[in-house]
């Protein structure tokens, strides 16, 4: 583009065609640099030069698919942007011999001050979902989501109907449906949030959309921290609940892209 803006700052000193032809000691022939100048500033060149660059034009397509192509790749979704940057995060930094994957090992204990909540809010059906670590793409603001990989949960903590719904489209915009749950953080303060669920090419990840960015916020998660993620059920709303139970302490450092920027926001 600087090339462009130079070239014509240089071309404006240049009032006609004619004066362009003497400067020349050969015949017009247009190239692939007329047929860019010719949309930004026509005026340089007289109708015999434009049919000329017209028709060069024609004659080398590859102009417009060049164009296209470089427009196609800007158009990549928010959201495959989120998850293509998610798995090139966690392909990086993952520790497999840190996440616990297998459905077969035993639960952890719930933290004694999450029993008492759960059952002050007649809490049921209690079940371990996964061993969470956190990723720079669970804490960046404009992901503003916390990932599960079906491949790393531990129970089936979702009844039919709700699996169903995960799986349906909203109208023709073909976003997925969401279900809202309710999440305890560590100090066992509730936000509302929804679960949704994305399909991979190979798998299929859950996801804690809406209001993450306010956990991150409150909690001050920084890169690595460790989670337990829990599901319950409310008896008498029938609503569910998740508790995000902390396993592991980290300096009390806000991660800069979302505690500081969330704060400013607000």
């Amino acid at each position: 583009m600087r090339d462009i803006k130079v070239l014509k700052e240089l071309m404006e000193n240049i009032v006609d065609s004619e004066t362009r032809q003497k400067m020349s000691c050969k015949p017009f022939k247009p190239c692939y640099l007329d047929a860019i100048i010719s949309k930004l500033a026509p005026k340089f060149y007289s109708k015999e030069e434009m049919a000329q660059v017209m028709e060069f034009h024609k004659l080398h397509p590859r102009i417009k698919s060049r164009s296209r192509t470089m427009n196609s790749k800007r158009t990549i979704t928010k959201r495959h942007r989120q998850v293509e940057e998610m798995l090139e995060d966690e392909r990086v930094t993952k520790k497999p011999k840190v996440i616990i994957t297998s459905k077969n090992k035993a639960s952890p204990d719930l933290p004694a001050k999450f029993k008492s909540r759960i059952t002050q809010l007649n809490g049921h059906d209690i079940k371990f979902i996964m061993h969470k670590r956190l990723f720079l793409s669970d804490l960046r603001t404009n992901n503003n989501r916390l990932s599960m990989p079906l491949k790393e949960i531990m129970s089936d903590f979702l009844t039919e109907d709700e699996k169903s719904k995960l799986d349906e489209k909203e109208g023709t915009s073909g976003r997925c449906h969401g279900v809202e749950v309710i999440v305890l953080d560590p100090c066992l303060r509730e936000f509302t949030l929804l679960l949704k669920k994305w399909k991979m090419q190979t798998t299929s990840i859950y996801n804690l959309v809406k209001d993450w960015n306010k956990i991150v916020s409150a909690n001050e998660f920084v890169k690595d921290h460790k989670l337990q993620m829990w599901s319950f059920r409310d008896m008498r709303k029938v609503r569910s609940y998740y508790a995000s139970v902390p396993i592991l302490n980290p300096p009390r450092k806000a991660f800069p892209e979302s505690s500081e920027r969330l704060a400013k926001a607000q």
